[in-house]
């Protein structure tokens, strides 16, 4: 049951992320021990021993970085699922009067957190990066190098998924969106920075973010809004 004072929440933080990352880790196990298989049931009765113990070292060779590089791909993923369960207790905080939906998806995407409000809609793409991340230049970068995918780019684009999604069944409406970056692990060292319409923050500093955002969204517009997200796949 939620409590009167505090946000409703939708859904459950990180179910996806915990996801890919099994997904990530079999593939390639099972892809070894399929080479594996096809190796010693086709290939070794056709072969001299010596080719054998080759086969059987490349074989080894491959499983082994099978499971090493599944063990790294989930690690990646259950690190940034926890991430989003540590950001979503945050937003389990913010008062009455607030919706927060944890991992929703729309047009094929993912989205970590999204907070809807009178104040407008948050959408929130959350990093657990343990590196020292700085703003430069218009780009975040994590031990002053750029990471393989941009989260400025990753939340702008889930923005706009999430606006071509509402908009479809709705009309056009006054949203007043705003994406934010979050790092579960406040290692952000400006703590709060704006970017055009992006807002990147600590987590120590998102509910500031959200409450104080001076945005206005029409109480129906609101609860239409929720209604939609509810009842997506209906």
């Amino acid at each position: 049951m939620n409590d009167l004072n505090k946000a409703i929440i939708h859904g459950v933080p990180g179910e996806t992320a915990r996801a890919r990352g099994v997904m990530r880790a079999i593939w390639p196990l099972l892809a070894a021990l399929f080479a594996c298989g096809v190796f010693c049931g086709a290939v070794m009765p056709r072969i001299s021993l010596g080719l054998a113990g080759a086969g059987f070292v490349l074989a080894a060779a491959f499983l082994a970085w099978a499971v090493r590089d599944g063990l790294q791909g989930i690690n990646a993923f259950f690190k940034g699922a926890r991430g989003e369960e540590a950001v979503a207790a945050l937003l389990a905080d913010l008062p009455g009067g607030y919706h927060v939906f944890h991992d929703f998806g729309c047009a094929g995407r993912g989205i970590d957190h999204v907070v809807v409000g009178s104040n407008g809609v948050f959408v929130v793409e959350t990093k657990c990066w343990a590196g020292q991340v700085d703003f430069k230049d218009g780009e975040l970068l994590v031990d002053g190098g750029r990471p393989d995918r941009s989260p400025l780019n990753q939340v702008r684009a889930a923005a706009l998924s999430l606006e071509a999604f509402l908009s479809d069944r709705m009309g056009d409406v006054a949203l007043g969106l705003l994406p934010v970056v979050c790092f579960a692990s406040d290692t952000f060292v400006p703590g709060l920075a704006k970017h055009t319409d992006t807002v990147v923050c600590n987590a120590s500093r998102l509910l500031s973010v959200i409450q104080e955002q001076a945005g206005r969204l029409a109480a129906d517009d609101k609860e239409r809004i929720v209604l939609v997200m509810e009842h997506k796949d209906s």
